[in-house]
Formats: C-alpha cells, sequence, structure tokens
C-alpha cells in the first residue's frame, strides 16, 4: 500500500469509526491535496455546505484560511471560524514552515446564534435557514487530548508524504535536466530513446513518460526541434548543400530531412533559404 493510500484509509478511519470530520487544506502546496486527498478539503456538514453556496461567502472562507496557517505556526489550536463552526486546527510543516494544516471541525459555539446573524446579514441568507442548518452542528466538542491522540500520526504521515514528494520531484527535475544536457551535446549523431536509456540506466516507458510530463514533449521532437533551429542557422549563414546540412545535423537521409523540416516549418529547406535571402 502507498502512502497516499494509507492516509486516506486512515482519514475514513476517523471520519466513521471516531466520527470526526476531518478536512486536509494546502498553503500554496498542491502536494497536500494530491490524487485520492483532494476529496478530503471539504467540510461535508450542510451549514459550511449550504454557506459555500453563495460564491462570495466561499471566497471569505478561503481567504480566512491564510490566518489560520499563521496561527498554525504556534501549534495546534481550538478556534471558531468567522461562522460559529468551532474546530480543531493541527499544522502540517516542513523545514520549518507551515505548508497546510488539519481541520477537525462540525462543532457548534456557545454563541452560536450571533455567529448565524452576522453571516446571514452579510450574504444575505434567511436567517431562518440558516439557523436550522447550523442547529445540524455537534454540539459536544471532544477533549483535545483524544483528538490530539488520533490527528497527531496524521500531521506526521502527511508531512513524510510531502518529504517523498518534494524529493521525487527534485529528483525528476535533476533527472531531466541531465538527459536533455546529454542530448544538447549530442543530437547531431545517431541517438535515439535507447541509447538514452542506455546512458541513464533506465526503462524506455520510465524516460518517456518523465520526460513527457516535464518537457511536454517527446523525445523525438525535442531531439527534431534541436536539429531544426541547427538546420535554420546553417540554411540561413552557409552555402552548404541540403544534403551536407542533412548530414550535420544528425540525418542520414536527405530526404527524409526534408520531410521533417518542411513539418516543422511548413517549408522545404530550398525555400527556407529563399526565403531568409
Amino acid at each position: 500500500m502507498n502512502d497516499i493510500m494509507a492516509i486516506k484509509n486512515y482519514i475514513l478511519y476517523l471520519k466513521r469509526e471516531c466520527s470526526l470530520a476531518v478536512t486536509l487544506h494546502s498553503c500554496g502546496s498542491h502536494l497536500i491535496l494530491k490524487n485520492d486527498l483532494l476529496a478530503f478539503n471539504i467540510h461535508e456538514n450542510p451549514y459550511c455546505i449550504f454557506i459555500k453556496t453563495c460564491k462570495a461567502a466561499q471566497a471569505h472562507c478561503v481567504e480566512k484560511q491564510t490566518k489560520v496557517a499563521e496561527k498554525c505556526e504556534d501549534g495546534s489550536f481550538c478556534g471558531v471560524c468567522y461562522a460559529g463552526v468551532k474546530e480543531y486546527v493541527y499544522p502540517i510543516r516542513f523545514e520549518d514552515k507551515v505548508v497546510g494544516f488539519i481541520c477537525v471541525s462540525g462543532f457548534s459555539c456557545e454563541n452560536g446564534e450571533e455567529y448565524v446573524a452576522a453571516v446571514a446579514k452579510k450574504y444575505a441568507f434567511p436567517y431562518d435557514t440558516l439557523l436550522a442548518t447550523y442547529k445540524t452542528l455537534k454540539t459536544k466538542i471532544p477533549e483535545k487530548i483524544y483528538v490530539d491522540t488520533l490527528i497527531y500520526p496524521l500531521c506526521y504521515m502527511l508531512e513524510l508524504a510531502h518529504i517523498k514528494a518534494v524529493y521525487d520531484v527534485d529528483h525528476i527535475n535533476s533527472f531531466i535536466h541531465r538527459v536533455t544536457h546529454y542530448i544538447k551535446q549530442y543530437y547531431t549523431q545517431e541517438i535515439t530513446s535507447e541509447t538514452i536509456c542506455r546512458e541513464f540506466n533506465c526503462s524506455r516507458s520510465h524516460l518517456s513518460r518523465l520526460f513527457n510530463e516535464q518537457t511536454k514533449m517527446s523525445i523525438r521532437d525535442y531531439i527534431n526541434t534541436l536539429r531544426m533551429e541547427s538546420a535554420k542557422t546553417l540554411l540561413r549563414d552557409t552555402k552548404l548543400e541540403i544534403a551536407e546540412i542533412a548530414s550535420s545535423v544528425g540525418f542520414s537521409e536527405p530526404n527524409y530531412f526534408t520531410s521533417v523540416f518542411k513539418k516543422y516549418t511548413n517549408l522545404s529547406p530550398s525555400a527556407y533559404r529563399k526565403a531568409q535571402l
């Protein structure tokens, strides 16, 4: 089982077996809400769902998350949001920075009706309807020591997953940088995906997937783009024959070079040279 699936299963356990409404929130890092964890970014209680039917109120909720993240710098806490929902908040840290936080939410507070009245007035909600949905919130909040025991392991799981994800991103970027540097050195020679795979000791499918994800190009397109740029320079600045230019930029067949050049520029090599003159 991978890290993300383990985290997902643990959150589902907290929801189903412990009756804790757990949500995950990111502070600019998309790694925390990666893949299957994105589903846990939404408060599922009827009150929050109703409030977020108003786009302005929803935007206010998102805006307030910055303040929550700042308060997380000092550690976990119990607080009340602007709409009167009481919640526990736990920071997720990476290199001493808060990169996200966990909420255990869905509880009403003592003076909840005052919050409801303020929200109803500000966003033009029907007060009675809003109050009715507010009363669906849980009235009894569990002891923090109990929630700590269940949530701190989730914090550690998310922090470890974040570290691994950051390492993977850095590792991939470094790998692709080395591959592109290698291609730039040898693109005028006989170079293929197989050549690169042997050089970097990796499978063709692995190389192709990572290269396409990072550059949005196939390896063949990347090589041909470099070759076409060199060919345009030679056509413009030298009097070399087309066949000589084809050979210089890595093509053994002049006709194939002409076909590829036309695909990339919409002109034949000779027409391109004439246009430049």
